[in-house]
């Protein structure tokens, strides 16, 4: 690898994914909202920083326009920009749904359209990081999980189709690891309001987030997946990394035994 795009790399995945590969001697063009105010560290060789937007095309064109002035291809391009929006799926604003799906989905998009010229002339690879909440959906997750759910339908249409093109896809699942998106969790949890039909629920989710930030895996054991993935000639079109094995279990039961599952556990 020589030249690879890294979204979110200001935030602790994406920080962790342009390290790891500026160590290997590849350039980095690092795209992030704040270029600098959130990157760990003073700047490493070969790391490149770019501010873009992904919820705008021409600032995904504006930052790839400087891309293509510096190199004629890319081996690989990492999407981890997100947002996480939680709360009562029912009761979620029109506009919080909206913008999920525009970073998580749409963002995406932006990046892998407008640099797919660069990805084909070097035959690169495409890795988009979902979560495992698109393997099994969680309540009260709603607005995030849905854009994840979206996110792997997009990729699976996506290999499908840049196989032709020699452009490889693959997709990371991973538990919850140390990061921005899991720091802001418990915030954008929501709140309920006073006359919400969830408030117990919600104060549950809460308590359940707060375990999974102590717990959680650092954000470098799933930078090592990527780099995995971004290296495979033929890279699996998933790779799951620290998957929650209990709440995984449950994607093996009926529907209705897994819903009634969660009812009791919710209640």
């Amino acid at each position: 690898m020589q030249h690879v795009l890294v979204t979110g790399a200001s935030g602790g995945l994406g920080t962790a994914v342009t390290q790891m590969l500026g160590a290997r001697g590849v350039t980095v063009f690092a795209l992030d909202l704040d270029t600098g105010a959130r990157a760990a560290g003073p700047p490493a060789p070969g790391v490149i920083r770019l501010a873009a937007d992904v919820t705008r095309a021409d600032s995904v064109d504006q930052a790839l326009a400087e891309v293509r002035r510096r190199t004629d291809g890319l081996d690989g391009v990492v999407c981890c920009a997100a947002v996480f929006t939680g709360g009562p799926l029912a009761e979620a604003g029109e506009q919080a749904l909206v913008h999920a799906f525009d970073v998580n989905v749409a963002g995406a998009h932006r990046l892998v359209r407008a640099s797919f010229p660069l990805l084909a002339r070097r035959k690169g690879c495409v890795v988009l990081v979902s979560s495992e909440s698109a393997r099994f959906a969680m309540p009260f997750n709603g607005p995030y999980t849905v854009t994840k759910y979206a996110l792997e339908a997009y990729a699976d249409c996506l290999r499908r189709e840049v196989q032709l093109a020699g452009v490889r896809v693959a997709v990371i699942q991973p538990g919850a690891f140390r990061s921005n998106l899991l720091t802001s969790a418990d915030r954008e949890a929501g709140t309920p309001g006073r006359d919400s039909a969830f408030a117990h629920q919600v104060r549950l989710v809460h308590r359940m987030l707060e375990r999974e930030r102590i717990r959680s895996m650092p954000a470098e054991r799933v930078a090592r997946v990527v780099l995995r993935a971004l290296a495979a000639p033929r890279p699996r079109a998933r790779y799951r990394v620290g998957n929650n094995r209990p709440r995984m279990l449950l994607r093996f039961l009926p529907a209705r035994a897994a819903d009634s599952l969660i009812k009791w556990f919710m209640q």
